[in-house]
């Protein structure tokens, strides 16, 4: 009887620790890490824990829990929109780093030009 209570009390504490509540906190930390420090890393973690809330949505549907289900493509939504907003920032960003790349390329370009006919000028006289 004890060794029951024992394997009833670790399924239901294994059970809690996949459950979808933990998994929209886990998915709401993540986003905001990646928006503070984006990387692919965690943008991968993110995309599997959609994944996995979807199927915790799906389960809970097919178990005729559709108000929970509900609450649960509610919260889902939301994260994919804060979700959205921060791979677009990480895009704005990666665009602005490659535009400020080239201008300086092209500055140096220039500067390299410039010594170049400096040096074809100071040589003619």
């Amino acid at each position: 009887m004890k060794k029951l209570a024992l394997l009833l009390l670790m399924i239901l504490t294994l059970a809690g620790c996949d459950s979808p509540q933990n998994t929209v906190k886990s998915l709401s930390k993540d986003i905001e890490a990646f928006r503070a420090s984006p990387n692919d890393q965690i943008q991968m973690t993110i995309e599997q824990s959609f994944a996995k809330l979807d199927q915790q949505i799906s389960s809970l549907e097919n178990q005729g829990k559709s108000q929970d289900a509900s609450l649960l493509r509610s919260q889902e939504s939301s994260l994919r929109g804060d979700y959205a907003a921060a791979k677009i920032a990480r895009s704005v960003n990666d665009a602005k780093n490659a535009i400020q790349g080239f201008g300086n390329a092209f500055k140096e370009a220039g500067k390299s030009i410039g010594d170049v006919f400096r040096e074809s000028t100071n040589s003619s006289e």
